[in-house]
């Protein structure tokens, strides 16, 4: 018989007929399914709690550590399979992108494409997958309790809780769960498992994992996969290209076949060998596949699944971390470690792309903010800009130079355009949310002022824009300003000013430099990070023009920082269940009120003052309105941020394998962006300014906090601690010296023939435990000196030529001699400080009573000049 005879056949009979190994137990399975799939669940527990406990120490150790778990996994595992319907593994319905008005934009349906049943699909394929994966997969009820044993082995040796994972847990943990490894994963995905073969057939269940495991290259199901690597359906391939693609699922990455071909193949001859042995294919058919050549390339075309519109890839990006947080995936923004990092990236991206498909599969509707006409006038406005560069890539046909750029409604916080290139033909990356990019000084509102300001400073605080040493960054204007306020020193973007602020935030808050930036879930954030270095903006990877935007955006909304997305609503079409509105998104305190603020407010300043690094750029309709600008080095990376109190936009410029700019007229740019972009949005709305928070107050021409007012409270309460403290130290002296001033005034002491060597001994401990007093009222030093000279005497009594009491004596001595210079020292740096203060009062006195008589010059001067007028007034009236 040939082998396509052969494969006909089994395919006719595949529904009646078991594989060969496992016929035998095909008898009375489904008699008694029932009862056996309670008696194995009550078995599966029981496993589990048998092995932990033999192994990891006994019966107390683990009801301490996993009993709870273990029970709430249970728990879980139940509620969660009370949930399964078909609906989770096979859509009937696509996902559907509407836009601001309702409208139908995109369709998206994947599955219902490349979708094959078990009886539609060669009956070699499962049997593939069964020999290499799950060779118990009919005897078993979902989980495999002879294989239990490796799971308590592999944990017991520090190896995680791996194996044992039948084809029937796997697919639980590609669809419904994060991936996590821990116990209590483990055992929910056990529990859910069981539940799934209750409710489905062993070929339902074959039938869900092969068209929803990933194959690598955003292939989804065995039969997308046939096509990327093959570019034919899963049925057309020989024996040898579908054990190939059965090796995919171990690993996607290690058994890539036309990256790994080596590895591929490796596996793909294993695949064949369990074949072989499970009775699944003859010698013959063995020996030919071994025989075969395996050629395998990308053909992404295939899928038919490209999202080619920015704002619609900004909103499958925002529904799928939606989806993954609704499935307690726990986003993670800081690490304590590159180990830690690296897991963790590996995890998201692994349950990223599973949730992503599931979207793209089909199922949800999702209603965005999408406006397709205003994100062609902004995207005209950025390709106009940017028509002075025409240079294109011989490579990508792309243009060398690109940008971004991200506008948020304040109000809402949701994003109202996502431009993600120049637009031209093929041009479909959106980097306004996937491109990391070095921020430059734009960070330096979000890690050095808006912390700053924090901490109770204010825009009129002084800070030296002197570098210290070498370690510090050097500023853009190659040389030092002296003092600088704050306002001033954001408008002209000091360097040195901003990395001295990340300092002392850190220092006084205690807390990661990137606090605020992870709080605000800036994604690129590294280890390394964790400097102050990234104050201007010396990022390892960088951010994004969303990020940024979403940064500013959450200065404007008082500190509270929302998540950007252009999604209004996800629904559920299989049972029109809304599973997410943005009207319920809740809101993360990030800065203060006031800080915030303040912030803002310094901002207004790069415009505004003369040698601001924004003062060439107005706009039309707002007179209220806040600017950073952002360049890195060699100008690499150009930037523009600000915001008005209706939008916030972020504009990145450079050229996508980052190059030197000219940032004279590429810097430029940004702002022309900016500016157009903010009259377009602007046009027509009240120029009102941005909502001063109760907390801030103007006083005497400068806004004052309450942060700074707390924070010289504080420090006044500080002051009068460390006063009263130094008073009660003082008086404790006086205490201690008094007794021993007993001691060292005893009869015994004058008498020198009745010393010993044990009674000096006591004699210089207690001038030893002496407290010197220096103070500007108090000085007790000659009193210590005066007993030092009465011990002294004895001593050379009884050792004429020196000895061990005189070496005490002189150490003791010199000691306290030494406490003594160093006290009366800080004394007078004290009264230094004092006198300076007092210099300076009458100084600014004298300034005051000039400026007091400045002004009642000119009143005198004014009522002079009015009386002249009334006196001319009353003449023309006489």
């Amino acid at each position: 018989m040939t082998q396509t005879t052969r494969r006909e056949q089994r395919k006719k009979n595949k529904n009646t007929i078991k594989p060969p190994k496992i016929a035998r137990n095909k008898g009375n399975r489904n008699k008694d399914k029932k009862h056996k799939l309670t008696k194995t669940t009550k078995l599966s527990i029981s496993a589990i709690a048998v092995i932990f406990i033999g192994l990891l120490a006994g019966g107390i150790f683990f009801y301490n550590n996993y009993f709870n778990t273990v029970q709430t996994a249970i728990d879980a595992g139940q509620s969660q399979a009370k949930k399964i319907q078909e609906s989770d593994f096979k859509q009937h319905y696509p996902t559907t992108i509407l836009d601001s008005s309702g409208n139908t934009i995109q369709e998206l349906k994947t599955q219902e494409r490349d979708y094959m049943t078990y009886e539609e699909m060669d009956p070699l394929v499962s049997e593939a997958l069964i020999s290499i994966e799950d060779r118990r997969f009919y005897e078993h009820h979902g989980v495999d309790t002879q294989g239990l044993l490796t799971v308590g082995i592999n944990a017991a040796i520090g190896r995680g809780v791996r194996g044992a994972s039948t084809i029937t847990q796997q697919l639980v943990k590609n669809i419904y769960l994060t991936p996590e490894v821990s116990i209590s994963r483990k055992v929910e995905e056990m529990v859910i498992a069981q539940q799934l073969e209750k409710k489905f057939s062993k070929h339902k269940i074959l039938e869900y994992y092969l068209n929803n495991v990933y194959f690598g290259h955003g292939a989804y199901g065995i039969n997308a996969a046939a096509k990327v690597y093959f570019d034919k359906n899963i049925n057309d391939t020989t024996l040898l290209e579908k054990a190939t693609l059965i090796g995919v699922t171990n690993n996607p990455s290690i058994y890539d076949p036309a990256e790994e071909p080596k590895e591929s193949l490796k596996r793909a001859r294993l695949v064949l060998k369990q074949m072989y042995r499970e009775g699944y294919i003859t010698q013959d058919e063995y020996d030919q596949a071994r025989k075969d050549k395996l050629e395998a390339s990308v053909h992404t075309e295939a899928l038919n699944n490209e999202v080619k519109d920015n704002e619609i890839a900004l909103a499958l990006d925002s529904a799928t971390k939606t989806l993954m947080e609704q499935q307690d995936f726990r986003f993670q923004y800081q690490f304590d470690s590159a180990e830690e990092e690296a897991q963790y990236k590996e995890e998201y991206q692994t349950a990223y792309n599973k949730v992503y498909q599931r979207i793209i599969s089909g199922g949800y509707e999702i209603k965005t903010k999408i406006n397709q006409d205003l994100h062609n006038q902004l995207q005209g406005i950025v390709s106009d800009v940017l028509a002075a560069w025409p240079e294109m890539d011989e490579e990508t046909n792309l243009y060398t130079k690109q940008a971004a750029m991200t506008v948020i409604d304040n109000t809402t916080g949701e994003v109202v355009a996502s431009i993600g290139g120049r637009g031209e033909e093929g041009n479909s990356y959106n980097r306004a949310f996937l491109s990391d990019r070095q921020p430059g000084s734009a960070i330096k509102p979000l890690v050095s002022y808006g912390p700053a300001y924090e901490r109770g400073l204010l825009e009129t605080t002084t800070v030296s824009d002197d570098r210290p040493n070498n370690t510090y960054p050097n500023n853009v204007y190659q040389r030092s300003l002296g003092d600088l306020t704050l306002r001033n020193a954001m408008a002209i973007s000091s360097n040195v000013v901003a990395y001295k602020l990340a300092i002392q935030n850190q220092e006084e808050t205690n807390e990661p430099v990137y606090q605020q930036l992870a709080q605000m879930e800036f994604g690129g954030l590294d280890v390394a990070d964790n400097n102050p270095i990234i104050a201007v903006g010396g990022m390892t990877y960088g951010a994004t023009t969303q990020e940024m935007a979403g940064g500013i955006a959450t200065l404007v909304n008082q500190g509270n920082y929302r998540t950007p997305t252009n999604i209004e609503t996800i629904n559920r079409k299989d049972n029109e269940q809304e599973i997410y509105n943005s009207a319920n998104i809740a809101q993360r305190k990030v800065y203060s009120d006031d800080a915030a603020y303040l912030t803002i407010d310094s901002m207004k300043g790069v415009h505004q003052e003369a040698d601001g690094t924004a003062a060439d750029t107005t706009l039309a309709y707002n007179s209220n309105w806040a600017i950073k600008t952002g360049t890195t080095d060699d100008a690499k990376d150009l930037w523009t941020v600000g915001a008005t109190p209706y939008y916030t936009v972020a504009v990145w410029i450079g050229d996508d394998t980052p190059a030197a700019q000219n940032n004279t007229v590429v810097g430029k740019a940004t702002r022309t962006i900016f500016q157009q972009t903010m009259d377009l949005l602007n046009n027509g709305k009240d120029d009102i300014d941005f909502t001063m928070p109760s907390s801030v107050t103007l006083q005497n021409g400068q806004l004052v906090t309450r942060s700074s007012q707390t924070k010289q409270v504080l420090a006044a309460r500080k002051s009068a601690l460390q006063a009263s403290t130094a008073a009660i130290d003082t008086a404790a002296k006086k205490v201690s010296n008094q007794i021993i001033a007993d001691k060292l005034d005893a009869d015994s002491v004058s008498e020198a023939n009745t010393f010993s060597n044990t009674l000096l001994s006591e004699q210089l401990e207690a001038l030893s435990d002496y407290q010197i007093l220096v103070t500007d009222t108090e000085d007790n030093w000659s009193t210590f000196d005066r007993y030092a000279q009465q011990i002294w005497k004895s001593i050379q009594q009884i050792e004429p030529r020196g000895g061990s009491l005189s070496t005490l004596y002189t150490n003791i001595y010199k000691s306290k001699e030494a406490e003594y210079q160093q006290a009366k020292s800080t004394l007078n740096d004290s009264l230094s400080d004092i006198d300076d203060e007092i210099k300076q009062a009458e100084e600014d006195d004298k300034t005051l009573d000039s400026q007091i008589k400045d002004i009642q010059d000119a009143i005198d001067e004014a009522r002079g000049i009015r009386r002249s007028t009334n006196s001319s007034s009353s003449s023309e009236e006489n």
